[in-house]
């Protein structure tokens, strides 16, 4: 075997072991979430999922429903749907991602996926979607909520920025396979 493969086969079982312990932390940290009421968006029940799935794949081209279904199971707590007289209109995944940085441990967020029905754009239900889940962020001592948006989406950047969400930098196949888009941060603490 050579020093090469050697070398690749330890990155990889070290990335996995990243990934493995950040998933843990998260899971931990979402079964410890406090939750506050809020009107018209629940949490994710099983019999929501092939309403948002649909809305999932008519917003994005490269869905991936087996991630959202994981995440459906995995964190309920973090998983946002928004209702207009019972009808889902839209919905927004978070996961959480533990960091250590020069001050200590911090809690972040992703915003995984943010969708809205698309009879019901342009309405506001996305915003304040974000602003009460981003509140309950706060409630739970997420320091920071990160996302990525395809540079190509103008309402999304122009509602991010509304919301105080800052262009961090631009990356490369994030969005999608050789697709640019920004990354943005809102700052909580």
């Amino acid at each position: 075997m050579g020093i090469t493969r050697i070398h690749t086969q330890s990155v990889g079982y070290l990335m996995s072991l990243k990934k493995l312990l950040r998933d843990t932390t998260s899971n931990l940290m979402v079964k410890k979430w406090k939750s506050i009421e809020k009107e018209d968006i629940v949490s994710i029940e099983d019999s929501m999922l092939p309403e948002v799935l649909r809305i999932q794949a008519e917003g994005f081209k490269n869905a991936s429903p087996k991630k959202l279904i994981r995440y459906s199971k995995n964190s309920r707590n973090i998983f946002y749907v928004m209702k207009s007289k019972s009808k889902i209109v839209g919905y927004c995944i978070y996961y959480l991602k533990p960091t250590l940085s020069l001050k200590g441990f911090e809690k972040n967020s992703v915003v995984s996926s943010i969708a809205t029905d698309r009879n019901f754009r342009g309405m506001g239900f996305a915003e304040r979607l974000l602003r009460s889940s981003i509140e309950e962020m706060k409630i739970n001592g997420i320091s920071a909520v990160l996302l990525y948006v395809n540079v190509n989406n103008l309402p999304a950047i122009k509602l991010y920025k509304k919301i105080g969400f800052r262009e961090i930098k631009q990356v490369k196949n994030i969005c999608g396979q050789n697709e640019s888009c920004y990354e943005m941060e809102l700052r909580l603490v």
